[in-house]
This record gives structure tokens, sequence and C-alpha cells, in this order.
């Protein structure tokens, strides 16, 4: 057996990026020899999965960049220092990472590969250690699985979409796929590459975990969490007939949805309000984890940016009193937002204020859940539909559908199934319905604008209604990120987004 020493650290800075030479003397390190698969288990739920204990944010940190977030102005002076940050990233500048600009930031290039390191420590060692053969085998697809969906976010901030172009031609993002740490310095594999390994990984996991299932509970990932991600990454990659197959494959064992009738929401910000992420309804979570949201401006009585108009109308009205009425008919319209509030004489007034979908005020619990492989398998239909003319496929989309969303609206009212049978018509809706649902789950607006064609999209920033306006328009070439200057000084062989 080759001896192993771990290194177990709060942070490795650019990992990937630094080579040998002083690479681990900035750091306070913990040597741990481990032997068996419990302690390695250990490391995986430690550095391989995001902590919250740790401040590790990895969602909602893109919904800036779309259009479900719009500029309130600054309405108290004591935000300026967060109004201005985050304005870099509103209009898209390519010194939003930057210290000339918004200031460097770990969770869009630091963390995500220093969960990969956390992944490729346990694959690299899982097999020195002493213990069950299916324990094992569970670990290494729990990893694989893991080390996929974070290198799914890499590429979809940093690479063009996977049906824009020449995949194989367009710069993707490093792939590092071992512990070591050598003087090298890795190139941006291409979109094509990245999109190979995250497949070769998750099918290994898949198999792994299905062969050698645990049954834990929904904050582990499981067999059918890289099943879902594999309907997810066949969804991106525009193969509609396994999307479907994979979809389906999750579905036939858990098809369950939570009906948003059945928990309260009578009132805006009540503390039983509960939502689809939350422990205590987990009917529909596949895998779930808690991680950290920044809170921002999110304690202000004026936000300086929220939710935008365009997403609250797709949801019909909703207001304070409808709420408290219970007359709403999208009940996501009321319990998949933060509402924050104003103070006035007689009465406090709510309104909806950020995106919020992991049923608290700051949605920490995020995850993969049953409604987007609904939401799949009634895309591949309808695309398949629109290609072939096939009206089997518009009605198991419809029947996709209309399943979710009866258990999204309010059973006060008898529910309006949808029939549309025009192929655009249908693909519009099901856009909507998706925008609808996923609205500030994981990066799901930022991707699907992505494979959408990136359309434009128009953002206006401002401080007070009356002032100064800022106008910016996100075309093709800032649907990629710009990498932070400090990661190419350590780097220089990545090549920087245009």
């Amino acid at each position: 057996m080759k001896s192993i020493v771990l290194t177990l650290v709060g942070s490795f800075m650019l990992w990937m990026l630094v080579g040998c030479d002083g690479f681990l003397d900035e750091y306070s390190i913990t040597e741990v020899r481990p032997t068996e698969l419990t302690d390695i288990e250990q490391l995986l739920l430690g550095d391989a999965y995001l902590d919250a204990g740790q401040k590790e944010v990895q969602y909602n940190i893109m919904d800036i960049f779309t259009d479900d977030i719009k500029c309130n102005g600054l309405g108290n002076e004591g935000f300026r220092t967060y109004f201005e940050s985050m304005r870099w990233r509103f209009l898209w500048d390519a010194d939003m990472f930057n210290n000339a600009g918004g200031g460097y930031d770990a969770a869009f290039w630091e963390l995500p590969y220093n969960k990969i390191l956390g992944c490729n420590i346990v694959l690299d060692c899982l097999d020195d250690m002493t213990g069950e053969a299916s324990l094992r085998e569970n670990l290494r697809g729990e990893a694989l699985t893991l080390r996929s969906m974070y290198y799914l976010m890499l590429v979809n901030m940093y690479g063009m979409p996977y049906n824009e172009g020449d995949p194989s031609l367009n710069p993707g993002v490093p792939l590092k796929l071992t512990m070591e740490v050598r003087d090298e310095r890795f190139p941006r594999n291409s979109v094509a590459e990245v999109y190979g390994q995250i497949e070769q990984d998750l099918l290994r996991g898949n198999r792994l975990l299905t062969e050698n299932d645990y049954n834990r509970n929904f904050l582990r990932i499981g067999h059918l969490a890289a099943k879902a991600l594999l309907s997810r990454v066949y969804l991106y990659m525009e193969d509609w007939d396994r999307a479907i197959a994979y979809a389906d494959s999750v579905l036939q064992v858990k098809p369950n949805l939570l009906d948003l009738n059945t928990v309260g929401w009578g009132t805006p910000r009540s503390p039983e309000s509960l939502s689809v992420y939350a422990t205590g309804t987990p009917d529909e979570v596949i895998w779930m984890r808690e991680g950290y949201r920044e809170l921002g401006d999110m304690q202000a009585s004026d936000p300086c940016y929220m939710v935008s108009d365009e997403l609250l109308d797709l949801y019909g009205s909703c207001n304070q009193t409808m709420v408290q009425q219970k007359t709403i008919r999208d009940i996501r319209g009321c319990l998949y937002f933060a509402w924050n509030f104003k103070m006035g004489f007689p009465s406090v007034t709510y309104y909806r204020s950020f995106l919020s979908i992991g049923g608290s005020d700051n949605g920490v619990y995020q995850g993969i859940r049953t409604a987007e492989m609904y939401l799949n398998r009634a895309e591949g239909y309808i695309r398949k539909y629109m290609a072939g003319g096939d009206a089997s496929y518009c009605r198991k989309a419809l029947n996709d559908l209309n399943e979710l969303r009866r258990h999204r609206f309010n059973n006060k009212y008898t529910y309006e199934e949808v029939n549309i049978t025009d192929p655009n018509d249908l693909f519009e809706f099901y856009q909507e319905e998706r925008r609808r649902e996923l609205a500030g789950d994981w990066i799901h607006r930022w991707c699907d604008l992505r494979r959408y064609g990136m359309p434009e999209i128009n953002h206006t920033l401002f401080e007070t209604a009356s002032g100064n306006k800022t106008e910016a328009t996100l075309q093709k070439n800032r649907y990629v990120l710009p990498i932070a200057e400090e990661v190419i000084r350590l780097n220089p062989r990545l090549e920087q987004n245009k």
C-alpha cells in the first residue's frame, strides 16, 4: 500500500493553479493518516459537499446575471458597499471579479475547484483503505457524481453552451482529475472535453451507486441524483432520447411532487411556511444540501436588487391580501419568494423581494427535485414533437406539465388543464413553466437562457428613480463569465473570455 498523508485544510487557494513550491506553506495544516473507509467518508462529507458552517456560497450566485433580477435603486445609504460591488455583475462588466471592479469572489472559481479537490482526494485514496467493498464503490460513485456536478456548473459559467458553435473548439474549463499537485499549469479543456468527462463520471457514478445502494437520506448523493444529473446533462447536449430516458428512470422510482396546498402559506413570511426544499416537506427532493447565502441587502426595507416584474407577472396576481385570503391561483407566486415589508400607517405592507425557493428567507437548501425531471421529460417530448410532428409526444408532454401544475395551483379553484397543440406555442408555454418552477433554483435560469440561444437582456441600474440611469445589454459574448485576474495571474496558460 502506498503511503498516504491527507492534508485537510480550510481552503486550498486555487489549488490546481499553483505549483508545488510553497504551495502548502501558506496554510495551517493538520496531517491525517486515514486507514478506514469511514475516515474517507468523513473527508467526503466535509470537503466535497458544501459546508454552510464555513459560509460556502453557491446558491443564487448567477441570478443577478439573468432577467429574473432588477435594480431597485439605493434606498438605504447603509447598503452602498453592497450596491456598488454588485453593480459590476448586474451590468455584466468585464471587471466584475477584479480589484478595479467588484473584487475577487471565491464562489465563482476557487470554491468549485476546492470541492473537486475533495472529490479527487477521495477517489485517489479509496483503494488504499480497509472496509467493505460495497461501501468503497458506493463512496466512489458518490465522489464521481459530485465532481461531475461541480464541473457542470463551472463549464456553464465559463464556457459557451454545448449547442453553440463547435463544442470541441470552444474553451471550457481546466480538467483536474487527481489530487496530485505538480509544477504544472493547466490550460482550458474544450467544452466537449468537459462534457465528455461529466458524462463519463455520471455514467460510472450511476452504475456504482445503483449496484451499491445504501439507501441514505436526501442529504447524500445517491443513484437517483446521478440519473437526474444525466437527464440534465443530456438536455443541455440536446440528446432528447437520453434526457427523457434518465428522467423517466427517476420518476419510475420516485414520482412524488409536493402539493403546495398542504403547506402553510396564509401569511407572508409566516414561520410555518414550508416549501419544496424544506426538511419538513421533502416529498419531491431527490437530493439537497444546506449552503450559505449572503444576506446582502435582504434585510433592507428597499433592497438594491430584487426579483423582476417580468418574472413575478408569470405567476399571475399575488399580493399580501390575496395570500392572507388564500385567493391566489399559482401558490408558487407566494412560496418561491422571500417577502420584505415596509412600515406604514396603519399597517405593514409586505411585498416579494428575493428568489427563495428553499423555504426560508435565505433559501439555503437547494439540490435536485422530481419537478425538474417532469420538466426535462416534457421538453424532450416537445422537441421530438416539433421535429417530427408525432402527436403522441405532444400528449405525453402535456401530461407531465399538467401533473406538475396540479401540485402547484390552489385547489380552491378547479384546475384548468393545459391543452396546447401548436408545437411552437407549446414550447413557449413550456419555457415559461420551466422558468416559473425553477426560479432561484441552482443556476437553471442562466443555463436555460444560454441553451435557448442567448437572447439579449436589458438591465437598468440607478441609485434613485429620478437620478441618472445606466443601461446595459447582455449579448452573446457576455454569456460566459470573465475569469478573475488573480486566477490568470497564477496560471497564465488560462485563456481569458473575450
